[in-house]
């Protein structure tokens, strides 16, 4: 659907929901589309969506939908954007499928049983920390400090920002990135795509080490993370170590994501 639909969007289908955030008409179809089939997959699961309001949060198993993420790249025809669905259990996702637009590749992952990208096993390669490596980094629009994107470079690393959180995971995962380094990121930016991370065998903590799964509680607004393979982590985590703010970061009006 989403693909599908892409050359009818238009940017005067925009609409702000806050600052600097936005929605199209297809992330509404979409997220109506999805949380009526996946009603019928786990009956009596809650539902926690990017773009329609939440329900039964309190159950068991929630399911979280990210009909689009990168929605201001799909608006503008640029290809950095994806699809992202997980099932929480106690705010921990257990299953996730995700699909990514540049790549167009289906992931999925099960908690204990590894993750696979069309299909096959994926499994996170060594990743560097010198001058050829590649840190993926997302920060809050507006944001004075950006000290982190200076200890990223410390070795001479490059930085990117694709305006996906999902794809720059996806990107972690596959090796194309060699970690990412965010400010900012929702519950349903992060679910899906952190558990495929960690199911490859790479790291998913906050700033501090701490793993960000489960979820402090479904209600948090940002969470500030870092996902890397392991050799890359620990390095990573050693140069944002004076920067450590915290596990979970609250929206703050007037900064959105970028």
């Amino acid at each position: 659907m989403v693909e599908g639909r892409r050359t009818q969007s238009r940017r005067g289908d925009v609409r702000r929901k806050g600052p600097g955030d936005f929605v199209t008409a297809v992330d509404l179809a979409a997220e109506r589309w999805l949380r009526g089939r996946l009603a019928d997959l786990v009956p009596g699961a809650g539902f926690l969506g990017e773009e329609t309001p939440s329900s039964d949060l309190e159950r068991g198993f929630v399911w979280c939908v990210d009909p689009i993420d990168g929605t201001s790249n799909y608006a503008h025809g640029l290809p950095q954007y994806a699809v992202a669905v997980a099932l929480l259990e106690r705010c921990r996702p257990v299953v996730a499928s995700v699909w990514t637009a540049p790549e167009q590749a289906l992931y999925a992952a099960a908690r204990g049983l590894g993750a696979t990208r069309n299909g096959r096993r994926l499994r996170i390669p060594a990743g560097r920390r010198d001058d050829a490596a590649i840190h993926g980094a997302q920060w809050f629009r507006g944001s004075e400090d950006l000290r982190f994107l200076g200890a990223l470079q410390q070795h001479g690393a490059r930085i990117r920002t694709f305006g996906s959180t999902v794809v720059q995971l996806m990107d972690v995962a596959c090796g194309r990135l060699d970690a990412n380094v965010q400010q900012q990121g929702r519950i349903w930016d992060l679910a899906a795509a952190g558990l495929v991370v960690e199911e490859a065998g790479g790291r998913f903590t906050d700033w501090g080490g701490k793993p960000v799964f489960p979820f402090p509680s479904l209600a948090v607004e940002h969470t500030a993370s870092l996902a890397a393979p392991a050799n890359v982590h620990r390095q990573v985590l050693a140069a944002l170590a004076p920067l450590r703010s915290g596990r979970a970061k609250t929206f703050r009006p007037g900064n959105g994501a970028t």
